[in-house]
């Protein structure tokens, strides 16, 4: 006996069409950038699109009823929107922080080895200053500005000796830090969540014992150039640990 719908093409075409609406969602309200590069946006836009003019031309046809119609063969769509679900925006994968020096020599592929990021020109620094001192002789690292001023550090680590910087990040650890050391770090997205890694500068010293691990803080110190775990390397020599407010945006951004 026929059925009167077709129940295979009408769950392939409401899928296809909550997918759309879920992707147009994502890049309306800006989510789409706590899983994904903005650089890929643009691809979103169109696979939106056209999962909805795959739902619009297949549900006419799924009104039309076809004899042994197997709509479990369509369940496999479901697993993107289960993705979805069940895998939290931004969760980070590496618990390796980047203490990269972009200009020493083999650097980028010795890096990427040890699962550290190597920043290059920054797509999200755009207009963004360098920090200057002000008139107490402090440099401040804005949110904005944080990707540039990170990839100048590892780069001109002679120019930031001996000042005093104030950034502000996330508090980082591992396992073999002391006590008194952090890095702040912001996110880096290569290209989508999978492949976050946090970026900053080696922190030393203060009342950053305090503190717990993801709080926003601003810290002040001078810098210092040192040997760590046989890299050349700024640390901050802290003065001071504020709690500080969350940036504005997410992640930071590098190309390579």
């Amino acid at each position: 006996m026929k059925r009167k719908i077709n129940p295979e093409l009408l769950l392939e075409s409401l899928i296809c069409l909550v997918l759309g609406i879920l992707l147009f969602f994502c890049l309306l309200s800006g989510r789409a950038a706590l899983y994904v590069h903005p650089r890929l946006n643009g691809f979103l836009w169109v696979a939106a699109g056209a999962l909805t003019v795959i739902a619009l031309f297949l549900f006419p046809h799924a009104l039309q009823p076809k004899h042994n119609a197997k709509p479990s063969g369509a369940l496999i769509f479901l697993l993107p929107l289960l993705a979805c679900v069940l895998i939290p925006a931004g969760a980070v994968q590496s618990k390796a922080v980047s203490f990269g020096n972009p200009s020493a020599a083999g650097a980028v592929s010795s890096a990427r080895n040890r699962g550290t990021v190597i920043p290059g020109p920054s797509s999200s620094a755009g207009g963004a200053e360098l920090p200057k001192e002000d008139r107490n002789g402090i440099m401040t690292v804005t949110d904005e500005g944080f990707a540039k001023w990170y990839q100048d550090i590892n780069g001109n680590m002679k120019k930031y000796e001996g000042k005093t910087l104030r950034f502000k990040g996330q508090v980082f650890r591992m396992k073999e830090f002391a006590k008194n050391e952090m890095v702040p770090v912001r996110y880096a997205m290569v290209c989508c969540t999978a492949d976050l890694q946090p970026c900053g500068i080696l922190s030393r010293g203060g009342d950053a014992a305090k503190y717990k691990e993801n709080d926003w803080v601003w810290v002040t110190g001078k810098i210092r150039i040192e040997e760590y775990r046989g890299q050349t390397m700024p640390v901050c020599a802290v003065s001071k640990i504020e709690p500080a407010q969350k940036a504005k945006e997410n992640y930071i951004y590098f190309t390579y």
